[in-house]
């Protein structure tokens, strides 16, 4: 079978590259291990994503933003705390002259919109439960061979296929990778108090702490709590009242009563960045090209931006009538979404390195710092641009 782009993993960034290609247009193979376009019975359940202005626009253009907001949760205030510290800083969107700078919404929710609209262009072909075994490419062409023996041919392959991705790793591209040493504890839980529409962040001395609007009215948040290993697994061997009672503590009792109200998951974290975002006819997206800490909320962004990015450009070749893969338009790729991919992995760095530290030096420099930001207003403005995707 060929295909003009071949596109391996069918998670949001896999399945948003194909439909950005298929709207334009440009004859698309979407693979997938297993099967991602199958509805769920509540899509309201598992991870959200904090989705910023830049990323709205992209699904907007894309046509499916308006079923998204349908069921997604806008924020106009970032707030930061420091535990240790007992600093903070507040960035409003008003200060920007915007409504609101972003919103927060399940994962599956985004993923039903895009396979909706996937269901109804031609130009796109599912193929679901089929693994990547091989890689093949020459000079004209790049093959992907599955393991049941499946082979698609096309002039370009997207591996879209996660931290793991096999593209990456049959390609043979480099990556750096890294422990934090944290895990991540993620559910949606109810406060007494409510948090409205302000996206919280809290340091404390074993990790962050976000609490991310869900449903206003109903008080309802999403958590993702992000703790050092040995702290983060006797957490998981507490009961949700014990658990609560600890969160309540860790984040001064601020929000009141904290009850969770679905099952608690957990992951390791992990930094993970190629050192090369193509080889040869194949380009990497999301996951598979950066994995970072959750803390800003940024992860999804990028993958959003890799994918618009990729695409415009496979595009713009397409409509001009010439071949795919072009080399300088892959080294137009990297040059654009390496650089932000690496800005991002070293601010996270900064983040855990800055609060994790002990030093009374470090904690005063933290206060002086969340001041500065507060009444700099250049300074402060600039920051709430960069969460909100807008510079």
């Amino acid at each position: 079978m060929d295909y003009q782009v071949s596109v391996v993993g069918g998670g949001i960034s896999g399945a948003l590259t194909a439909l950005y290609l298929g709207k334009s247009r440009v004859k698309t193979c979407l693979i997938d291990r297993g099967k991602p376009s199958q509805k769920l019975s509540d899509p309201y359940k598992g991870r959200t994503t904090s989705l910023n202005l830049s990323s709205i626009a992209s699904l907007r253009d894309v046509g499916i933003w308006e079923d998204i907001k349908k069921n997604a949760q806008e924020f106009d205030e970032i707030y930061v705390w420091d535990a240790e510290g007992s600093s903070s800083v507040q960035f409003n969107a008003e200060e920007i002259s915007r409504s609101d700078l972003g919103v927060i919404v399940h994962n599956n929710i985004i993923l039903e919109s895009i396979y909706s609209k996937l269901e109804q262009l031609s130009e796109v072909t599912l193929i679901e439960e089929e693994s990547l075994k091989e890689i093949t490419q020459d000079q004209n062409k790049i093959e992907f061979t599955s393991d049941s023996g499946l082979k698609i041919s096309s002039e370009l392959l997207i591996g879209a296929d996660g931290s793991l991705s096999k593209v990456r790793d049959f390609s043979r591209i480099p990556i750096r990778t890294w422990s934090y040493e944290q895990l991540a504890i993620v559910s949606s839980v109810t406060t007494e108090v409510p948090i409205d529409k302000t996206a919280f962040q809290i340091f404390t001395d074993t990790g962050p702490i976000a609490l991310l609007p869900l449903v206003v009215g109903e008080n309802t948040a999403s958590l993702i709590w992000s703790t050092d290993e040995a702290y983060g697994t006797k957490l998981l061997e507490l009961d949700n009242e014990e658990l609560s009672r600890e969160l309540r503590l860790k984040t001064e009792d601020r929000f009141g009563d904290i009850s969770f109200n679905e099952t608690i998951n957990s992951f390791p974290l992990h930094q993970l960045h190629a050192k090369k975002f193509y080889k040869g006819r194949a380009v990497l997206v999301g996951d598979s090209a950066h994995t970072i800490h959750p803390l800003a909320g940024q992860g999804l962004n990028l993958g959003i931006a890799d994918a618009q990015e990729i695409t415009e450009l496979v595009t713009s070749a397409n409509r001009s009538g010439k071949v795919l893969y072009d080399e300088e338009m892959l080294k137009s790729y990297s040059r654009r979404r390496e650089p932000e991919s690496y800005k991002m992995i070293a601010l996270m760095e900064a983040f855990k390195r800055g609060f994790g530290s002990e030093n009374l030096l470090v904690k005063l420099g933290r206060s002086f710092a969340f001041d500065f930001a507060n009444k700099t207003k250049p300074l402060k403005q600039r920051l709430i641009k960069e969460a909100a995707g807008i510079i």
